[in-house]
């Protein structure tokens, strides 16, 4: 496939066509605001992702994607030791909605990137594939590892920044258990990107007492809920952690959550009885558990006026799906 002479790729453009189907990463919350962070967070069935990579006769992406794809592909001609960008196409044909707090970013770049490999022949180690040609993980890792194996993810918060946290804990929830992915009416300040950066830059790491509650928290609560089945249990012991995380960030978001809307919508569901209600990474998206669809429907049938419905979506069990045609 790659042609080491002349430092280029030579793909045969009516070769088959590779697709990588992913879901969402739902972030409970970080450990602490410094490296190597550590958290908790689950994948769920939608919104989905799905890429499809196909020969061309140079590299081709739609206009949107360009900047990030682009260097996907540099990731995988420095992998490859060739000169040129390959000549493929990469084709995104559903993603989450970005900067809500569903781990879009990374499953997108994830998903080109396996794409493209496995196009061109390659299988990639998934460290490598994920820090070096997608160029993801350089805090939380739940969405990587949740993107190669599903489940609920707790990440070891014991490592360095030159290699991903490790899984401490995988999960599977039950499968009956539901959970409605909000978006608050009004627009706010998004947080990606260079902004993200900044803000990091700002924090400290946590007390001592604020990091040991959260460590007690997910491994003597939530998790052994999960692992049990018990609704109750798991969804009361998740919206405290997730408070109690969002606290790390309260110089930044004005208290645990991030924006008046969000709080506003988080408290308007609590007061009706909902339980496992949080914010997912930066928001704005909140999560809300539920223990069946029915308990789910009853809710969302007298939501607040402009509330948008994200998704209505159970726990994904599995890695991300590859087809090869």
């Amino acid at each position: 496939m790659q042609d080491t002479k002349q430092g280029t790729l030579d793909v045969d453009r009516d070769r088959r066509r590779v697709e990588v189907q992913t879901g969402s990463r739902l972030h409970f919350g970080l450990l602490d605001s410094v490296e190597p962070f550590g958290g908790l967070g689950v994948m769920v069935q939608s919104p989905q992702t799905r890429v499809t990579v196909s020969g061309s006769n140079a590299f081709v992406c739609e206009p949107e994607y360009r900047e990030r794809f682009e260097e996907i592909a540099k990731g995988v001609v420095a992998l490859l030791g060739c000169e040129s960008l390959p000549p493929i196409k990469i084709q995104v044909d559903s993603q989450a909605e970005p900067h809500c707090g569903l781990g879009s970013g990374t499953q997108l770049s994830l998903a080109a990137a396996e794409a493209s490999l496995r196009f061109l022949g390659v299988r990639q180690d998934p460290e490598q594939l994920a820090l070096e040609v997608a160029q993801r993980g350089k805090r939380s890792a739940v969405g990587i590892h949740g993107y190669f194996h599903g489940g609920m993810i707790f990440e070891s918060s014991i490592g360095d920044s030159s290699a991903l946290n490790p899984i401490q804990t995988r999960t599977i929830l039950p499968k009956s258990w539901c959970v409605a992915i909000l978006k608050p009416s009004l627009e706010m300040g998004q947080v990606f990107g260079l902004s993200e950066v900044e803000k990091f830059s700002t924090l400290t790491a946590a007390p001592t007492a604020l990091r040991d509650s959260l460590l007690k928290l997910a491994t003597q609560d939530v998790i052994p809920a999960a692992q049990r089945g018990d609704f109750t249990a798991f969804s009361e012991s998740l919206q405290v952690y997730n408070r109690t995380s969002g606290e790390l960030f309260t110089s930044i978001q004005g208290g645990p959550y991030n924006g008046t809307e969000v709080a506003l919508l988080i408290k308007w569901l609590v007061d009706r009885g909902v339980f496992g209600v949080g914010q997912s990474s930066w928001g704005p998206g909140v999560f809300a558990w539920f223990e069946s669809d029915q308990h789910a429907e009853t809710l969302m049938r007298r939501l607040p006026v402009g509330v948008k419905v994200i998704a209505m979506t159970h726990p994904l069990e599995h890695a991300r799906v590859v087809s090869e045609q």
